[in-house]
């Protein structure tokens, strides 16, 4: 975004998705001028790289778009096996219009649709714990209780949910091993955006003591903290007191 002076993200998608157009129009007229003589997956990986690079991990949309970018990428990688097959060609192209149509409508929604049609939907609890035996037990516990929980394992996961859903409280382990960003992090990535900063954050840790609590609770901004080990899942029944107050 630097390199070429672009500032609105929709832009450099929209640049991003023009390049492969032209690119691959060059190719079928046998002209490959900007690009490699065939198609390379590392060329795509790498261009894809770049552009998303730069962008704030926070935000969610990172992983929005490789879900996004992943499918477009593959049909214009499997066209060369199809050139002298119009039928499957033919079934391509159509591919690639249908996941170009997904990119587009997915920066649109985010950038310039209204804000509220992305938080239409509400569940209970968005759970972000690193640990696939907690994750488990903790969403199970809440599920036999009538709760619906969302569980998922990092925390860009959790901010690309948010794009789409807003939790009536959150649960997040503090240290997660497997996201790049940790949980006391996350949390005050939330409390300090004005879209997110009324919901609930509980935060799990095992490494922060009963003195700890009030300095982390002041620096993260969370509601409340439950320190592990969890030896009775009647410690989670405070997430019950927020789920009644929404």
């Amino acid at each position: 975004m630097e390199e070429f002076k672009i500032k609105n993200q929709a832009k450099l998608i929209r640049a991003f998705v023009n390049n492969n157009i032209d690119y691959i129009y060059e190719v079928f007229q046998k002209r490959p001028l900007n690009g490699p003589k065939k198609y390379d997956e590392n060329y795509f990986d790498d261009f894809i790289k770049k552009a998303i690079d730069t962008y704030e991990l926070g935000n969610g949309f990172y992983e929005e778009l490789k879900q996004k970018l992943s499918p477009l990428k593959l049909s214009i990688l499997l066209l060369e096996n199809y050139l002298n097959e119009p039928e499957h060609l033919l079934e391509l192209i159509k591919n690639i219009q249908n996941s170009l149509e997904e990119l587009e409508n997915s920066v649109k929604q985010r950038f310039e649709e209204p804000k509220l049609i992305r938080f239409v939907k509400k569940i209970d609890i968005l759970y972000i714990e690193d640990n696939e035996l907690e994750r488990k037990t903790i969403d199970t516990f809440f599920k036999t209780q009538g709760i619906n929980i969302k569980s998922v394992e990092t925390a860009d996961e959790g901010l690309y949910l948010l794009n789409t859903l807003t939790p009536k409280v959150i649960l997040v382990d503090i240290n997660l091993k497997t996201s790049k960003i940790n949980g006391d992090e996350f949390c005050q990535m939330l409390k300090s955006n004005n879209e997110h900063t009324s919901i609930p954050i509980i935060l799990i840790s095992a490494v922060v003591s009963k003195n700890e609590k009030q300095e982390i609770l002041i620096k993260t901004g969370a509601n409340d903290i439950i320190i592990k080990p969890i030896d009775k899942l009647t410690d989670l029944h405070i997430l019950f007191k927020y789920l009644k107050q929404n």
